[in-house]
């Protein structure tokens, strides 16, 4: 059964590579260039750019992320565990955002309400959403959209 296989593999094989190729037979008049068009190609070529030929200002920030510190206190709602998370990319509005999970930055359990943190996030990031849940199913989760502006971010 092995070789069997193995054979019918090989045929396999053989017969991609055979159905491959071959040159072309195509129209020789459209192949051949005459020694006027050879001219008009050689002076419309350009230098080649080079990883070296490329200039960049002094001081230029090549980095795509940067560290945004986050804040979270919500001690003073519960002394239960809270689940704190930060999302990228969410739905609905902003008075009711709906977070994609699979843009989830961060999720942090906290026994005193409390998070500092820094999160790595991407320059072109503009804003985040905040999700912060309770254990005790009395208090309603605490959701917040905020704008990424460098300085930090601090709940409440």
């Amino acid at each position: 059964m092995k070789q069997f296989t193995l054979l019918l593999c090989g045929w396999i094989l053989a017969m991609g590579l055979s159905a491959c190729g071959g040159g072309g037979g195509g129209d020789s008049a459209s192949s051949s260039s005459s020694p006027a068009d050879a001219g008009d190609v050689e002076s419309s070529e350009q230098e080649p750019v080079t990883m070296a030929s490329i200039k960049v200002a002094p001081g230029y920030d090549f980095t795509t992320s940067q560290q945004l510190e986050v804040s979270v206190d919500v001690s003073d709602m519960t002394n239960q565990r809270t689940y704190i998370a930060f999302y990228q990319d969410w739905s609905g509005t902003e008075s009711a955002p709906v977070p994609n999970p699979d843009s989830q930055l961060l999720m942090k359990v906290s026994d005193n309400g409390l998070l500092k943190q820094a999160l790595t996030i991407g320059k072109q990031q503009q804003s985040l959403l905040m999700v912060v849940m309770f254990a005790d199913t009395d208090i309603p989760p605490i959701t917040d959209v905020f704008a990424v502006d460098g300085g930090g971010y601090a709940y409440p």
